[in-house]
């Protein structure tokens, strides 16, 4: 269970350095096609946020459509997105602190895969989505001149430190 409250203890730190990069760039840059991501960056940290939020939502097993119309969800500006990654980051410390192991190995209902997965993979599939966008954003923002930090766990782990 420690490895899990871990990783997401660094997915929210990453996310935060990512949104923290793009407040300081410009807005047309954001909202320009960036080949390889999902658009544009925004569009990019929009739907990572939204993955982030639709699964906090499965995993207390309510229907994504408990996020309410999409189109009204994703018209909120990059600050919104932002804080809201920074609640849904409280709230995945909040599920794991009591999370059993049956509740991750309790099947998870995700409505759009044809197959079985459990709890455990829907966290894990979480992390690995939004660590996959976060370096398409910093790919892309890199490749454009602008300086993007290092995302390396170890660096959260000196900044958990307060080193």
């Amino acid at each position: 269970m420690q490895t899990l409250q871990d990783l997401f203890a660094y997915n929210t730190w990453a996310d935060a350095r990512v949104f923290a990069v793009c407040r300081e760039v410009d807005r047309a840059f954001l909202g320009a096609q960036a080949t390889g991501t999902f658009g544009t960056i925004e569009d990019t940290l929009k739907h990572l946020v939204s993955v982030e939020d639709v699964y906090t939502r499965m995993l207390g097993d309510e229907p994504p459509e408990a996020m309410g119309p999409f189109e009204a969800y994703l018209s909120h500006d990059l600050a919104w997105f932002e804080e809201r990654a920074k609640q849904l980051g409280a709230h995945y410390a909040a599920l794991l602190a009591n999370a059993s192991a049956d509740y991750l190995a309790a099947p998870l209902k995700v409505p759009w895969f044809d197959f079985p997965v459990t709890k455990h993979d829907g966290l894990l599939q979480v992390l690995s989505h939004s660590a996959q966008h976060r370096a398409q954003a910093f790919s892309v923002l890199g490749e454009r001149g602008v300086v993007v930090p290092d995302l390396d766990y170890i660096i959260f782990v000196k900044h958990r430190a307060g080193k």
